[in-house]
């Protein structure tokens, strides 16, 4: 999921003017065009961006054979505080603005 993301965000203009170009011939087009022209979808998508980026991080981190307990306990901990901290915390949470 997070390499997907990480293109999508990457190329996000390119995307949007190629749809741009495609409209007149596909009606499905227009309506992916919307969907990604939308700021709510273009911010869930940032927002999932970065759950993705410590989820990803940790999977990693727990791959190998050779771990210990609490190495485990402490890469679980660090991403509950990743998590907490950009979805929770009151001071570095994301706050939606009225437009």
């Amino acid at each position: 999921m997070l390499s997907p993301t990480k293109i999508i965000m990457a190329k996000y203009k390119t995307l949007l003017m190629k749809m741009a170009l495609d409209i007149p011939t596909n009606q499905q087009v227009m309506l992916n065009y919307e969907h990604l022209c939308n700021i709510h979808i273009l911010l869930g998508l940032i927002c999932i961006l970065l759950l993705l980026k410590s989820m990803h991080v940790l999977i990693k981190f727990e791959q190998p054979r050779n771990m210990f307990v609490h190495d485990l306990v402490v890469a679980i901990k660090v991403c509950q505080n990743d998590v907490y901290n950009m979805y929770y915390d009151q001071i570095f949470r994301f706050i939606v603005d009225s437009f």
